[in-house]
């Protein structure tokens, strides 16, 4: 199809003011100190780095000028054609049955001028894996990712109709079906639970230290001194809740503007996830991408059985990686399980799961702390009348060996594999014998000593789908290796021999 006979369309004026707004907010800094705090104009430095600055933001927005007006895109039925770049043009072409999901992404100032960025992941391992339509209108938003899932059912049903030897059926937009959308009280409660209550410490001494490198605080610090000295312990108590309660707040108020109207829906065969109130986004996983799922529990939320779930996706983008993969941030345990049973019945959890033997507990405490002797010793011989911490540090240690033994376990039932680890916070994994990559048996001199070893597993997803279980019986480790050796798929049988000969 030659270019005329291509409809173009280019990206909306609006689009090059939010480029001007993100160089403006970059600079803004740099432009405080350089021409209102220190506004030096009498020194030669001075003067040359001033106009510098002017100079690189004048060719900054220039080029950005360049970029938006050169940059256009085109569709037909099988291609979308692209052509872009600042001072030198590139044109490039690409098959639409390569572009796997589309993430849709709307910041605050995107929504305030109407526009949305739009990235196409091929799930190519090179620099072109993905490109962006940095601001695009709502309704050609839609359209493009219509005429995208048009593609993909069209291929498949043309590609059915092959194998069948029957006519195609005139391709139709799959349905959405919710899969679970998050309520305002689960978003509360996972405030209340969230350890990020205790921010608000770290971020406050962060902002003071750097007001104070301006504003002397000296003397606002000798006040709360005073008043901390001369308070009764009912005060200081009043205070330090009151300080918790804002945190507490502070924390709903992100998590409602991250987090709300959260939606996990199905769009054929495709898993896509919706939030946010300020920051909209929308991301897509397909299906058939999926290689594995891990369900993550922190310390805190254990007590209150809310867990995440993650899904492991081979090829994903690096850049949206850990956002695309989190379908249920904070949900209750049940409720999630309910959803992965019904909803990705291709992964069978197991009811029961086996446990450590009591030797893989001997060696969990015999084991090392090299944190642990390391401070331990800068203590001993620098702070020895601070001595009495070392019995807290020691028995979170301890505890969280034990607590390891006690929460890491495992089950092989017919193609599938589960594990449970962790101490203070767990983690569930579970994937099948086709989307493993390799299984890794190793084995230190000490648990030589108990006939034990780890054991690691990775999947088609990439770094991030490595998951391990430690401190196993090798003779559990024999079979999971010799379970795997017989994956009827010669290719995957080969590699497993060859990694773990």
């Amino acid at each position: 199809m030659t270019e005329a006979t291509l409809s173009w369309s280019r990206l909306p004026k609006r689009v090059y003011l939010l480029r001007v707004i993100d160089t403006l907010k970059s600079v803004a800094i740099p432009f405080v100190i350089l021409f209102v705090l220190n506004n030096d104009w009498q020194s030669t430095f001075g003067i040359l780095i001033r106009i510098g600055v002017i100079v690189f933001l004048g060719i900054d927005l220039l080029q950005k000028f360049f970029g938006w007006r050169n940059f256009r895109y085109a569709l037909d039925e099988k291609t979308m054609y692209v052509t872009e770049g600042n001072w030198i043009k590139r044109e490039k072409s690409l098959p639409l049955y390569k572009i796997q999901s589309v993430h849709s992404n709307s910041p605050f100032f995107y929504r305030l001028l109407g526009v949305v960025e739009l990235t196409f992941d091929t799930n190519a391992n090179s620099d072109d894996a993905s490109f962006k339509l940095a601001g695009v209108f709502p309704n050609e938003a839609k359209r493009l990712e219509n005429l995208l899932e048009q593609s993909r059912v069209r291929r498949d049903r043309t590609e059915t109709s092959e194998e069948d030897g029957t006519q195609a059926i005139p391709t139709q937009k799959p349905e959405s079906r919710l899969l679970y959308s998050l309520s305002i009280s689960e978003i509360i409660i996972a405030s209340i639970t969230s350890l990020s209550v205790f921010a608000i410490f770290p971020v406050a001494s962060t902002i003071i230290t750097s007001i104070d490198d301006f504003i002397n605080l000296d003397g606002a610090f000798n006040q709360v001194e005073d008043y901390v000295l001369h308070a009764s312990i009912i005060g200081i108590g009043i205070l330090v809740i009151s300080i918790l309660i804002f945190s507490v707040v502070i924390g709903m108020a992100i998590n409602l503007l991250k987090y709300g109207n959260f939606r996990l829906e199905r769009r054929g065969e495709r898993i896509r996830v919706e939030k946010g109130l300020l920051n909209r986004s929308a991301k897509e996983i397909p299906y058939d991408k999926i290689q594995a799922i891990r369900i993550k529990e922190t310390f805190i939320r254990r007590w209150f059985h809310i867990v995440g779930v993650e899904l492991v996706a081979a090829g994903t983008m690096e850049e949206v990686k850990n956002e695309s993969s989190t379908i249920l941030p904070f949900v209750k345990r049940e409720n999630a399980l309910q959803v992965l049973r019904e909803h990705f019945d291709q992964f069978q959890w197991s009811e029961t799961l086996q446990r450590l033997p009591r030797r893989s507990l001997w060696i969990k405490l015999f084991r090392m702390s090299w944190i642990g002797i390391a401070v331990t010793g800068v203590v001993l011989f620098f702070y020895r009348e601070y001595g009495w911490w070392l019995l807290f540090l020691w028995g979170i240690i301890i505890g969280g060996r034990f607590l390891s033994y006690v929460t890491t376990k495992y089950a092989r039932t017919g193609d599938y594999i589960q594990l449970r680890s962790g101490a203070f916070n767990v983690r569930s994994f579970l994937t099948d014998k086709p989307r493993i990559e390799q299984i890794q048996v190793t084995q230190t001199p000490l648990q030589r000593r108990f006939n034990l070893c780890d054991v690691q597993f990775s999947t088609r997803g990439g770094l991030l789908s490595t998951e391990s279980i430690a401190d196993i019986p090798r003779e559990d480790a024999d079979a999971m290796l010799e379970w795997f050796s017989r994956y009827t798929e010669q290719p995957i049988k080969h590699e497993g021999e060859e990694n773990h000969g």
